[in-house]
């Protein structure tokens, strides 16, 4: 038997949009733009909504009949609702029995839709106090754990402090230091190993070089040869105008 094939819960991507957005197309500037933002009304799910709707629409406003007072008790209710559609599917059950045919089937079907949507509407106005929960545990979790990194710190630095006191407690109390003869001594054998350096022998390629560089200067006069010649013609003429 081969492999179970697996299912996805999602349905597959639309390839139809996503050939029309590859790297050439995106680079070129061809690919299609997204759908400017809606800004009247949409549809969803079968039901039209405005964008500047609540959030959470009070039922008035979808057409739905409210069965609970404006002022109430979110948890009372919910437990009133609960009771209604456990009470309201026992009778669906006993009308079935009876009379499957009978029109109360779909009067108490209607019941319990509405019963239904109660509840879930109640349900979803504790949504934004979920979420601020929510929000508050996380941010108490992300204290904890700064609190818990900072102790380890703390305790990981006392750790050190003690460890180099330790140390420096350990060390001799007539440690020798460093006097001004033996930082000559390390200067002067510093410079004789620069001497020993500048007086080691040359290369033989490097003496041949040098030699020629020698022989060249000696044929071609300088120009600070040429600038002692007329210092030396100006001393002669003041010495016979004196």
């Amino acid at each position: 038997m081969g492999e179970p094939q697996q299912v996805s819960a999602l349905p597959p991507p639309p390839m139809q949009y996503i050939k029309e957005y590859t790297d050439e197309n995106v680079r070129k500037g061809l690919a299609p733009k997204p759908p400017p933002p809606i800004r009247d009304s949409y549809m969803m799910f079968g039901n039209q909504f405005q964008c500047d709707d609540l959030i959470i629409r009070p039922l008035e406003s979808q057409g739905i009949e409210r069965l609970h007072p404006m002022q109430f008790d979110h948890k009372r209710e919910l437990k009133k609702l609960n009771m209604s559609i456990l009470v309201n599917f026992l009778d669906l059950l006993d009308i079935l029995i009876k009379s499957p045919g009978s029109i109360k089937r779909e009067e108490k079907l209607e019941d319990l839709k509405l019963l239904f949507v109660h509840i879930h509407h109640l349900i979803n106005e504790y949504r934004p106090h979920q979420a601020r929960e929510t929000l508050r545990v996380m941010m108490e979790v992300q204290k904890r754990q700064r609190l818990e990194t900072a102790e380890r710190f703390q305790k990981h630095l006392e750790r050190v402090v003690e460890m180099i006191q330790g140390c420096l407690a350990s060390l001799p109390d007539d440690l020798p230091q460093p006097s001004s003869s033996n930082v000559g001594e390390a200067g002067g054998a510093a410079s004789a190993g620069d001497s020993r350096l500048k007086t080691e022998p040359m290369d033989v390629d490097e003496m041949g070089v040098s030699c020629m560089v020698a022989q060249t200067d000696k044929n071609v006069p300088s120009k600070k040869d040429k600038v002692w010649d007329k210092d030396a013609a100006m001393c002669r003429i003041i010495d016979e105008m004196t």
